[in-house]
């Protein structure tokens, strides 16, 4: 099993799609933040000219229920007058499910490429058990997970500094609490996207659907199944709340240890879920 990990991973840092994707993930990363900037300025006009105006009804307009619309929007929780801190950008960008996106592609491409190339009947006739192969391209995928966020993390901090001048970090107990459970959720996701691709076998319909889950598309799907729940009593039921992208998009930046409790459990479920249907599917798969 050490030698399928090393191979793995040697194959993952041998691929060109991997710092192709980093490369981009710190433009789009630049240029959301750049974004954010310019959103928080007209922010802080907007909010001048209400009190100038003494318009008082535009400041409770937003006391609406948490809830996750079909798309993908990143927007900073920071109030007017404050200054935006990583915390805030880092939650902003996770929460939107962007740097997710990033990890499904390079998930799609890496999950599919040794099937299409044939090089996995090579070596599937090699190994004693073929369910093995999965559990060693799920460590190395672990291992992209966790350096690219912490590469994430990297490039942020330093557009920060670019963008606004400033580099406050927040409450730090309670960044790297959060920023530790997304990266358990986004590694649950990435799990997810491996079955896809390696059950699917086709790259454009496995990256179509990971675009899909990224974008909030399954909402309409949700959303009719919860309807059908309801009339069955259970109206407080949402089951986009016990998804993985539901915990991802519905993660409080102080949430509390049962949040937290519950976000990791789901993560764990669907994530091991995920990994045992591969293995099943691809023991049985003529390779």
């Amino acid at each position: 099993m050490f030698n399928m990990i090393k191979m793995d991973l040697y194959r993952m840092f041998h691929t060109k799609a991997l710092y192709v994707i980093w490369i981009v993930l710190a433009a789009a990363v630049l240029f959301t933040t750049s974004m954010s900037r310019e959103d928080l300025q007209y922010i802080q006009e907007e909010s001048q000219e209400n009190e100038s105006t003494g318009d008082a009804a535009a400041e409770g307009e937003n006391q609406e229920a948490e809830m996750i619309n079909m798309g993908m929007q990143v927007t900073i929780p920071t109030q007017p007058g404050e200054k935006v801190t990583l915390f805030d950008q880092v939650f902003a960008n996770l929460q939107a499910k962007f740097v997710a996106l990033f990890f499904l592609i390079f998930t799609v491409l890496y999950s599919s490429a040794d099937i299409g190339s044939g090089y996995i009947k090579n070596i599937g006739g090699q190994v004693r058990d073929r369910s093995s192969l999965i559990i060693s391209r799920a460590a190395a995928l672990l291992v992209y997970t966790v350096l690219s966020m912490a590469l994430y993390l990297i490039f942020q901090a330093v557009c920060q500094r670019i963008c606004f001048g400033y580099l406050i970090w927040g409450d730090a107990a309670q960044f790297w609490k959060y920023v530790g459970m997304q990266t358990v959720l986004h590694y649950a996701l990435v799990l997810i996207t491996m079955a896809l691709a390696v059950i699917l076998k086709y790259n454009v319909i496995s990256m179509t659907l990971a675009i899909c889950l990224t974008m909030n598309v399954l909402v309409i799907f949700y959303s009719a199944i919860d309807k059908v729940i309801h009339s069955l009593g259970a109206e407080d039921f949402h089951i986009i709340e016990h998804t993985v992208t539901g915990k991802i998009a519905l993660l409080s930046m102080n949430g509390g240890s049962k949040e937290y409790l519950l976000a990791l459990a789901t993560a764990a479920v669907f994530g091991a879920a995920a990994t045992a249907l591969t293995c099943i599917v691809f023991r049985r798969r003529d390779v």
